[in-house]
């Protein structure tokens, strides 16, 4: 009977060890580099609307824009957004073993899409159209939601699993010390 229920224990420190193990290469190599990353592009991109976009509303949205506007937008496409933009897909390309789900997410595929695009766009800046964008637009909120919600979700399980340990752990050794 001793040796059913150690091997039951054992059994079960095992599963929870690896469950932690599991939850935290998920924020370590995945969702936390994704939140980083989305949230700084996050800043940089309200930043980038805050101080040279016009409010919608004013003015045609059709207007070409003016040779320096054109010029800081490539700048920010070339220096900010489109680079952000590639290491994102790259870390899901590299660590998509670690989403969390059996399928992978159709936003974080709307991303990967978004971001291919760049390529394109960068590869050919002048012979594109007059608005200088990406042929599959970003997904918006929903991506930046997507990765804060699961973020979160593993931090939230991360604790409790770490605390159930933490627990068994002093259980395991008044147990051991009688």
């Amino acid at each position: 009977m001793a040796y059913w229920l150690n091997h039951q224990g054992e059994t079960r420190r095992s599963q929870r060890k690896a469950r932690i193990d599991r939850v935290s290469s998920q924020l370590k190599d995945l969702y936390g580099p994704l939140l980083v990353l989305t949230e700084t592009n996050e800043k940089a991109w309200t930043e980038y609307c805050r101080s040279y976009i016009l409010p919608i509303g004013v003015g045609p949205a059709e207007f070409p824009l003016s040779e320096l506007e054109e010029a800081r937008w490539r700048t920010w496409v070339e220096a900010v957004f489109a680079p952000t933009a590639q290491k994102i897909r790259e870390i899901i390309t590299a660590r998509g073993d670690l989403i969390i789900g059996g399928e992978m997410p159709p936003v974080v595929l709307e991303f990967c899409a978004h971001a291919a695009t760049y390529d394109a766009l960068l590869a050919n800046w002048d012979g594109a159209d007059p608005s200088k964008s990406t042929l599959i637009r970003h997904p918006g909120r929903s991506f930046l939601t997507y990765v804060r919600e699961s973020y979160g979700s593993l931090k939230a399980e991360q604790a409790t699993l770490l605390k159930a340990a933490r627990e068994t752990g002093r259980t395991d050794f008044n147990q051991s010390a009688h």
